[in-house]
């Protein structure tokens, strides 16, 4: 493992730590409910731009949310495991290549700091601070450090469902030409849920996912002009921890994960890899 990527695994790992452990540390009236999950998610139709493949990996989930007196902090990281050094290979020969990037988003709660009440379909409506960053061992190195902050308007359903409009930066890094990539700032829509399924099969069924529409961010690494980018990550999850006296312990379900122009790349110029459609086998255990 490189300097850099022990870095970026040691810095997701700490953040990990302090956050999953946040809640028993914290005190009572300041951690008021917390969710802490380890999953996987196994697809065989991944893409990566440029490379005619398809791709086969398995997704390592580590999530933590937790609500506090102001508002609601996640963390998520994903360690993404390529299965055949032949679809997708590390740059350095040995195996297939992998990826750890980790996301922080804070939402600052107005209903909770100023006590807004809204009514009708909004519950609340926060400001939603965070970033994420990345490392991947392929030929491209890809190192993500974005930034985003904007409003967050979070809807009165059962479960929840929440809408942000944010800005967002980005820097990356070219390993093909060697060079750190800064794009421009954009704009981007967070959508984030978590929806009850009514539906009576003897387990809960719920709806979950998220959705990312990215604006477009300037020229890429190689001088290219960016494109929109849609990130859709949706899975419909089984309680079978009920089954077993443990409810919300256990959830296995189907997800599907749709990518179109991905990181941006326009079609009509990376004409391999932009777009996935992966139907995929999703597991989590809920601490």
């Amino acid at each position: 493992m490189t300097g850099v990527k022990r870095a970026v695994f040691g810095s997701a790992i700490l953040a990990a730590a302090w956050t999953f452990g946040g809640a028993s540390a914290a005190r009572a009236d300041i951690i008021q409910w917390s969710d802490t999950s380890a999953g996987i998610r196994y697809g065989v139709d991944h893409r990566e731009p440029a490379n005619p493949n398809d791709i086969t990996k398995a997704i390592i989930q580590l999530q933590h949310v937790h609500g506090w007196t102001y508002g609601q902090t996640f963390i998520g990281i994903d360690i993404l495991k390529g299965v055949d050094e032949d679809e997708e290979a590390a740059d350095d020969g040995n195996g297939p290549a992998t990826e750890i990037y980790a996301v922080l988003r804070e939402k600052l709660s107005s209903a909770k700091i100023f006590g807004a009440a809204y009514g009708g379909p909004i519950r609340d409506i926060g400001l939603t601070i965070g970033g994420d960053i990345s490392y991947d061992d392929d030929v491209f190195h890809g190192r993500v450090r974005k930034f985003v902050v904007g409003p967050t308007i979070d809807f009165d359903v059962p479960g929840f469902l929440s809408i942000g409009l944010l800005l967002g930066t980005e820097h990356n890094y070219n390993g093909i030409v060697n060079t750190p990539v800064d794009f421009d700032p954009t704009w981007r829509i967070e959508t984030a849920w978590g929806l009850p399924v009514p539906v009576d099969i003897g387990v809960p069924v719920k709806f979950k996912g998220y959705m990312n529409i990215v604006g477009p961010k300037g020229t890429d690494g190689f001088g290219n002009d960016t494109v929109y980018e849609i990130l859709l990550e949706s899975a419909l999850m089984f309680d079978i921890g009920t089954l077993i006296g443990a409810p919300d312990a256990l959830q296995i379900g189907l997800g599907y994960q749709w990518w179109r122009n991905k990181y941006g790349n326009d079609p009509e110029i990376t004409t391999f890899g932009t777009e996935a459609s992966v139907p995929q086998f999703v597991a989590e255990f809920h601490f």
